[in-house]
């Protein structure tokens, strides 16, 4: 983790964690022939708390000599601007920063002070929203700038060593709510594990060691068939190679669009199926292999990244507004679908950023009240003249069209009686 003249920056909240964190590699600076400082990030949601955890940071680095940066960031506001929940929020922008100290120069390693429990808590977490072999992993001890030097160590014995040597400690009030979900499984489904079965986040986490050597395996043997004929290999093996192909072109990965991907590959040999990714990128399947298209420059006049509300001109007729509405009720949600130009979408479902655009050949939708996916240009045939289908408008996000002009919003984004947060699309002709 810690190689000679590196400067590790710890972050330190001034819970048990992050304090024995900063305490352990003080101990070990001088052996290992590291520079210590630390950074303190008040998010500013806890009033006199958040300022009660500054001062104590302040005066335990003061105490111990050691260098502190302290960055008060608003990050309600943050995740406002963003459309996160404040927890995925708070995380973001804390990441922000401490790769702005990476960039600085101020640190070379950021250490954070994830725990056992941690590494066992976040397997439930991923395992509850679905993931795949990676995600099953858990936490890892290194990755990119950043390490984890307790994430073998029990909270127990995090607060233990903090008792041997008299160090007290803050609490975050927060951290005793069941508001946050990871909250919930600390507290609630955590004790039940142990009830169950006792040391179960000790079992769970050498369940994730295990799980690492095999997906280490599989990675070093995609390696070896890229560019194989994918219909003769192994799912697992096809799917990590679908994975290690969408990184190497910055394409977003996510559960779904692999799936999607690898159904094309196994669905098509002598023909050629597409499947419309991020932008304007295209992933082709034909004989098994794997290929990068972009759409062509006729079909991608209007593509604009979507990161705040506001009324969009798309073409010399038409507009498309755009807005959020968060943690609101929306009422006479039928009203609302019976005008002909406005769509409400669930925000939540939505996967990574949203883009307006012009349609492109790959496109597919699976409309409200219909059961099958379909595809837009052939839906569009139906209800537009040819000169109007190439500057008919649609919304994508990561996974694809989330709404387009005549096919309306597609079934994964449709809101619920669970909705809480929307996205409001409206689509105007200009006079």
């Amino acid at each position: 983790m810690i190689s000679k003249g590196d400067t590790v920056c710890c972050a330190l909240s001034g819970g048990a964690d992050s304090t024995a964190l900063l305490l352990a590699l003080k101990e070990m600076s001088g052996e290992l022939s590291f520079s210590l400082s630390a950074v303190h990030i008040d998010h500013m949601l806890r009033g006199e708390e958040s300022l009660r955890d500054e001062r104590f940071c302040i005066s335990l680095c003061r105490t111990e000599g050691i260098p502190l940066k302290v960055f008060r960031r608003n990050a309600e506001e943050f995740s406002r601007s963003r459309g996160m929940s404040v927890e995925t929020g708070a995380r973001e922008m804390r990441y922000e920063i401490f790769g702005e100290l990476v960039k600085s120069g101020f640190a070379s390693k950021i250490a954070t002070a994830h725990n056992l429990n941690d590494n066992a808590e976040t397997v439930i977490f991923r395992l509850a929203r679905g993931t795949g072999l990676k995600g099953l992993c858990g936490i890892p001890p290194v990755r990119d700038f950043f390490i984890r030097p307790l994430l073998n160590c029990s909270r127990d014995e995090i607060e233990n060593f903090l008792g041997s040597i008299g160090q007290d400690h803050v609490t975050d009030s927060t951290n005793l709510s069941d508001e946050y979900a990871r909250n919930r499984i600390r507290l609630r489904v955590m004790p039940e594990l142990s009830a169950v079965h006792g040391g179960s986040p000790e079992n769970i986490v050498r369940t994730t060691l295990s799980l690492s050597e095999d997906e280490d395996f599989i990675s070093k043997e995609a390696e070896k068939f890229a560019g194989s004929d994918l219909t003769k290999l192994h799912p697992a093996l096809r799917k990590r190679i679908i994975i290690n192909f969408l990184d190497s072109h910055n394409i977003s990965v996510n559960a779904a669009r692999v799936r999607e991907i690898d159904s094309a590959v196994m669905r098509a040999y002598e023909t050629e199926l597409n499947v419309s990714c991020d932008g304007n990128q295209v992933v082709s399947s034909r004989r098994g292999k794997l290929y990068l298209k972009e759409n062509s420059p006729a079909e991608t006049i209007n593509s604009l990244k979507i990161e705040k509300d506001g009324i969009y001109p798309f073409s010399s007729d038409k507009i498309v507004i755009i807005s959020k509405v968060i943690n609101e009720n929306i009422s006479n949600m039928g009203s609302v679908h019976k005008k002909l130009t406005t769509y409400v979408l669930d925000y939540d479902k939505i996967q990574g950023g949203v883009v307006l655009r012009n349609r492109l050949r790959s496109d597919r939708i699976r409309p409200v009240g219909s059961d099958k996916t379909r595809e837009l240009r052939k839906i569009l045939q139906e209800k537009l003249p040819p000169e109007k289908r190439k500057v008919s408008a649609v919304v994508s996000d990561d996974l694809g069209v989330i709404w387009s002009e005549c096919a309306g919003i597609d079934r994964r984004v449709r809101p619920d009686e669970n909705t809480k947060n929307f996205l409001i699309i409206q689509l105007k002709l200009k006079a």
